[in-house]
């Protein structure tokens, strides 16, 4: 058993956040080691093989390639990169028709899945958030139901409110926070000031947007996200041990001294901790009450996906659906679509999420999901070669109204939550 390893920089956790923190620290000279407590890296980012079929960890679409953090990653330490296919459109299916998802406000005007009076008032709704955000009036934890409810909106139109806003963080319109909505990364950044032009810039997105032009999906599956992180990092300075499970994050005098595993002890000054940031006070003991009352009040949302190989296919949109009046809602990928390698010849892989209810049924929930398909797509049965299903947390805490996330520093001298990005502008 090794009882004194030593290297300068441990990560916890080989997720591609816990990845893409080696990689960002290796290129910034440090000699850093992975502890993975699984066999295989990647976490929910990756990709095998369910017979002729390659699965992901779930529906994957890379979002805000064009110039958020992953983009900017990109561009400043990898050695590959892999080959991104456009999303295409998100369409709406309900029972009746297939409707492109309204980007713009006069595409809303023209979306007939809700009524025409809901759409006059939730255009004057969004415009008047809009004017209270440019004017700082409107306060980050406001939710969107707290924005809608004194409206006179239909039922189905708030069920579509709704579902949005479970496929956008997980969780109901009671506890989405409005601003998810339109300035993400600022709220989860939770950024003292707003530049006004931001909010001017969104009144334009919200005339002119095109659709999802920065999201796209990686030809060959998420793998080729995690082959590309790995094919970057420097040989001689990183060292990924898997199966190795990191126990408790060692403190001396309030700073980080090392990690123990349950193979030996890996000494360290500095410790990235990369899995559920809920989780760490069960690695660091006498953590502020403070601190460890704001890390457990985080909520996380688990996802259940049926993976089904066709033998010919169903869905021929350049995109992906959302089910609306589904029960459950869900998100339909074709992922062939993006790339027919993942498949045998003229078969259609898709993957089919939807998020699960803290005190669901998980056998149930898979039944009514499979009865969705077969009902909504006639004969469909009889084409289906594969099933494979998933229970995922995609997210490391869902964004909510109330549940601050913490920043990436913690009480502990040299020792880090989450943080790729926050890598790259600290130790880069």
């Amino acid at each position: 058993m090794d009882t004194a390893n030593s290297a300068n920089t441990v990560v916890i956790g080989a997720g591609i956040s816990g990845l893409l923190s080696a990689l960002v620290l290796a290129k910034a000279g440090h000699r850093v080691t992975v502890l993975e407590r699984e066999s295989e890296v990647g976490g929910v980012c990756r990709s095998y093989s369910v017979g002729p079929y390659k699965v992901d960890t779930g529906p994957h679409i890379i979002t805000r390639l064009h110039g958020g953090p992953l983009r900017k990653l990109i561009d400043d330490y990898f050695e590959s990169v892999p080959v991104f296919v456009p999303h295409g459109e998100y369409y709406v299916r309900t029972n009746d028709k297939m409707r492109p998802f309204p980007w713009t406000l006069k595409k809303f005007a023209l979306f007939d899945l809700i009524s025409k009076s809901d759409r006059i008032e939730l255009i004057q709704t969004i415009t008047s958030v809009f004017t209270q955000r440019a004017l700082r009036m409107l306060d980050d934890d406001v939710s969107v139901h707290d924005v809608i409810r004194d409206r006179s909106l239909s039922p189905s139109t708030h069920e579509f409110i709704d579902t949005m806003c479970r496929f956008m963080t997980g969780a109901g319109m009671e506890q989405t926070p409005l601003t998810r909505f339109f300035d993400s990364q600022d709220y989860k950044n939770k950024r003292e000031v707003q530049d006004p032009l931001d909010y001017l810039n969104g009144i334009k997105n919200a005339i002119t947007k095109k659709g999802a032009l920065d999201q796209q999906y990686p030809k060959g599956g998420v793998q080729t996200l995690i082959n590309a992180i790995l094919s970057s990092m420097p040989r001689d300075v990183v060292d990924i041990r898997t199966s190795y499970e990191a126990r408790k994050i060692v403190v001396d005098n309030g700073s980080v001294t090392g990690v123990e595993t349950d193979k030996g002890v890996f000494q360290a000054d500095t410790v990235v901790y990369s899995p559920l940031v809920s989780k760490l006070p069960e690695y660091v003991d006498d953590l502020p009450d403070a601190y460890v009352d704001t890390l457990t009040s985080l909520e996380t949302v688990r996802a259940l996906t049926l993976w089904l190989g066709l033998d010919e296919p169903f869905f021929s949109t350049d995109g992906s659906e959302i089910w609306i009046d589904s029960d459950p809602p869900c998100w339909v990928v074709p992922t062939t679509n993006y790339d027919t390698s993942l498949a045998p010849r003229g078969h259609q892989l898709v993957g089919i999420a939807t998020n699960l209810r803290p005190d669901a049924d998980i056998e149930q929930v898979k039944r009514d999901l499979l009865s969705e398909v077969t009902d909504r797509l006639p004969g469909i049965e009889h084409h289906i070669k594969m099933t494979h299903w998933q229970v995922l947390v995609p997210e490391k805490a869902a964004w909510v109204v109330g549940r601050g996330m913490p920043a990436c520093e913690t009480p502990v001298e040299g020792l880090t939550s989450w943080g790729p990005t926050r890598c790259a502008s600290r130790w880069a």
